[in-house]
């Protein structure tokens, strides 16, 4: 009579598997977090754009003088004539270790400006936010 083998994984088949995962994810780890860093600059790189974009858009709206102060964490929207942030934002709680170059851009009320660049950085690599005269945005 044959005997009855019980199904399922032995010990030894179980140990021998979850090595293999580990190894796995030990070298495929190194590659997810240049994977995360890049996906986490052009992220920042967005958002600066689009909230420069936003402030043209506000200066054209009221008819008023815009300009954006940017430091190297954060950044404010602000109206010229009495001072008031319509918008600030902090990039450091949502994008670690991305910086700015300090630089305050303007926006007249027709949504012109100066030409400016801001440099978005992280550990791995740089991005290039620039704002022509006619106030066209641009990520490069």
């Amino acid at each position: 009579m044959e005997e009855q083998r019980a199904k399922g994984f032995t010990l030894m088949e179980l140990v021998i598997t979850l090595g293999i995962l580990a190894t796995l994810l030990a070298v495929a780890a190194p590659s997810l977090d240049l994977f995360s860093s890049s996906y986490k600059l052009r992220g920042a790189a967005r958002e600066v754009a689009t909230d420069l974009q936003f402030a043209r858009l506000l200066a054209v709206k009221e008819n008023k003088d815009f300009r954006v102060d940017i430091s190297p964490q954060s950044y404010q929207v602000v109206r010229v004539s009495d001072g008031n942030v319509a918008k600030s934002r902090n990039l450091n709680a949502d994008y670690p270790n991305v910086t700015l170059t300090s630089i305050s851009i303007p926006f007249d009320s027709r949504g012109n400006s100066m030409a400016n660049t801001v440099i978005v950085t992280n550990p791995r690599g740089t991005r290039n936010v620039t704002v022509v005269s006619t106030g066209r945005v641009k990520i490069e």
